[in-house]
């Protein structure tokens, strides 16, 4: 049994028309029955679509921004810790390469900043001795990295996801178009001199 649509579900106004014309007409013509619940059918499984892409989006959107959150949370950790490194050595040239930024700057992508992280992460773990501010920033370093990886994979799977549904709402909308014409010739068909009443196919 086909569920009822949703009002605000978008719909072509031309297919609203067919659909009423279909509906009508139907009843006189048996041959259209058929056609009414193809057409029916295909009204529901295109905005049944759209409304799964325009989910999809949503959370591609939500992922971004959560992505971002952590992105600016890990420079902010990463900018602290070169800024603590650089205090407590100065300019030792024994720890200079060990600690400088890989990326001078910002880096420049999220894989980037995460790479930056587990990086120095694992140069504070090499150093010996450690300095005092060692534990608490690790334990920073290492929770910010798994944050981030973690939005950084997220985002990635909505693209994916949103991408899958638009190319399959864009299939959909190419048969409901294709089942509009049909539908069209066939009321013309019937219709005969009535024809003018039907909307542009």
């Amino acid at each position: 049994m086909i569920e009822p649509l949703r009002s605000d579900l978008p719909l072509s106004e031309a297919s609203s028309q067919l659909l009423l014309l279909l509906e009508r007409h139907c009843a006189a013509f048996p041959p259209l029955r058929e056609e009414l619940a193809s057409h029916r059918a295909l009204t529901h499984a295109l905005a049944k679509q759209q409304l799964r892409s325009a989910q999809a989006l949503r959370a591609w959107r939500a992922a971004i921004a959560r992505r971002w959150a952590c992105e600016i949370a890990a420079q902010r950790l990463y900018d602290q810790a070169q800024h603590q490194f650089h205090h407590h050595y100065r300019n030792d040239p024994a720890y200079a390469q060990l600690i400088a930024p890989g990326h001078p700057g910002a880096a420049s992508t999220a894989a980037d900043l995460l790479h930056e992280l587990r990086r120095i992460a694992a140069a504070l773990e090499l150093l010996t001795p450690r300095p005092p501010f060692a534990a608490e920033l690790l334990a920073d370093l290492h929770a910010s990295a798994t944050d981030l990886e973690a939005a950084i994979e997220h985002t990635r799977r909505c693209e994916a996801e949103r991408r899958s549904l638009l190319s399959e709402e864009r299939v959909a909308a190419k048969l409901f178009a294709q089942a509009c014409e049909r539908s069209h010739r066939l009321l013309s068909h019937y219709l005969g001199d009535q024809a003018s009443d039907l909307p542009p196919a």
